[in-house]
């Protein structure tokens, strides 16, 4: 089953600027584009990454979308920069770990799962100190990909009404 996420509302082109701006750099153009129409998306319930045994914790992050600070762009920019190597931006929290996004090249654009095993016990990511068996696991070549990953599971107890 196909899973249609649930926008947040649309970001204008200045509040892309300025979110880029507190950055440091460009989004890859395919998820910028995503983010003017979506500022971000809630997941319905039940939602799963196909191939994937990812717990989802989050929804996809968005900008200044009034929720909850920790499920925005800047915070997990903030969070990961003490930690995440700088070529991938956090775009979804895991239990596993986090969602990420390659914002250089090569590969810009696609999409990755750093796992926890990657991460210090404070919660650092140190590129220096891990092996290539650490690296990130690639999700998708790219954002639409990814976002044609998601499904319904349709045992999820998500769905349960009586649950």
């Amino acid at each position: 089953m196909s899973v249609d996420l649930i926008p947040r509302g649309v970001l204008a082109e200045e509040a892309l600027r300025e979110l880029e701006a507190q950055l440091g750099f460009p989004l890859p153009v395919e998820y910028r584009s995503w983010l003017s129409r979506t500022n971000g998306a809630e997941l319905p319930p039940g939602a799963v990454l196909s191939n994937f045994e990812y717990a989802i914790e989050d929804d996809l992050y968005g900008y200044e979308t009034g929720g909850n600070v920790h499920s925005e762009l800047l915070y997990a920019h903030s969070f990961g920069r003490g930690g995440l190597a700088p070529d991938y931006l956090p775009i979804m929290r895991l239990t596993t770990g986090a969602i990420v996004i390659k914002v250089t090249e090569p590969h810009i654009g696609s999409i990755w799962h750093q796992g926890e095993a990657d991460f210090t016990e404070d919660g650092r990511y140190i590129p220096d100190s891990i092996s290539a068996d650490d690296e990130p696991e690639e999700v998708a070549d790219t954002f639409t990909d990814f976002l044609d990953m998601w499904e319904i599971d349709e045992n999820s107890p998500d769905l349960d009404p009586d649950f």
